[in-house]
Order: structure tokens, then sequence, then C-alpha cells
């Protein structure tokens, strides 16, 4: 019996061992996933970022030379005494919040519209004194919806004159043809 009881009292001792090594390997393994983890996740972070900031010093050498392009290709009234447009410059300035979520910012914007010299400036004066409640209406509700990552660059801004010129021209001219040319931006304040 006494044989019995040491036999036990070593099995359980050979077995706490193999219970340690075991426990030891599996702190080893776990320290180990953990830091290939850590590392994996640190150099990709610094591999996005390399590839997103030369993306974006790239992409702002694009647009610079596309306005760059976009200049040459507009003449410009004054050097070549075209007059085949003129400017609406009575529009007011639109002030909303953006789509923000808890954000307390707001945007104020001033337009200016380049208009056709087929279009007599009585007559157009006229027509958008009209119908200025429709031109500020839609500029509220088509800033209110946007969000300030959507006015980020160049590009954007760009995209967003162009949608306000097509919908300008559809709310003063909607069975004729489009009489205003481009907008400008008079005045593009974000708070």
């Amino acid at each position: 019996m006494a044989d019995d009881k040491e036999n036990q009292d070593d099995a359980k001792v050979e077995e706490n061992i193999a219970s340690e090594k075991n426990s030891a390997k599996i702190e080893i393994v776990t320290w180990v996933i953990l830091t290939v983890i850590v590392v994996s996740c640190a150099g990709s972070g610094f591999v996005l970022g390399r590839l997103f900031a030369g993306g974006s010093a790239t992409e702002t050498s694009e647009l610079s030379q596309e306005d760059t392009k976009t200049e040459e290709a507009i003449p410009d009234d004054s050097e070549t005494g075209s007059k085949d447009t003129w400017y609406y410059k009575d529009l007011k300035s639109v002030t909303v919040n953006p789509q923000e979520p808890g954000a307390m910012r707001y945007l104020r914007v001033g337009l200016i519209l380049e208009i056709s010299s087929e279009l007599t400036e009585d007559i157009a004066n006229k027509l958008i004194e009209a119908k200025i409640p429709l031109l500020i209406n839609f500029l509220n509700l088509y800033f209110k919806s946007l969000t300030l990552s959507e006015m980020e660059n160049d590009r954007d801004i760009q995209r967003i004159l162009s949608q306000i010129c097509d919908s300008f021209n559809e709310i003063l001219f909607p069975d004729a043809k489009p009489q205003i040319k481009r907008i400008l931006v008079r005045e593009f304040n974000i708070q």
C-alpha cells in the first residue's frame, strides 16, 4: 500500500510538472501570437498610411494640372473682349448647417451666375427675381443634405457647382435651352 501511495504521489508530481510545462508553453505561444498580431497591425498601418499619403499627393498634383488646363481652356472675357456672357451677382448668400451629426457647424455660400448673352439682362433679372425663393430654397435644401466630407476638395466643389447649374437651369428655364453657363463661387465659408 505504501508503494501504491508513492506511485500515486510520483504520478501526481509528474502530472504537475507536465501541466506546468504545458501552461508555460501555452503562455509563451500566447505572447508570441500577440506580438505577431501587434507587429502585423503596426506594419500594415504604416504601409497603408504611406499608400494613402502618396495617393493624395498625386491626386493634388493631378487636380492642380486639371485646374491649369481648365483655366487655359476658358478665355477671360476681359482679355478677349468677348461679350457672350454676363454675370448675375445679386443672388443672396445662404447659410445652412450641413448634415453633420453631433457637430455645430455652418456653411455660408454666395454664388454668381454666368448667363449667356442670348438672354438680355433685363429679362433675366426679372425672371431670376421672380424665382429667387425657389433658387434659395433649392440651395438651402441641397447644402443641408451634404456632409462636410462631400465638400473637401476642388473636385467635390466643381461637382456641386455643376449640379447647382443644372438645377438652376431646370428651375429658371424648364422647357427651354439652358441659359446659365456656369456657377461661380463668390463666398464659401465653413465654420
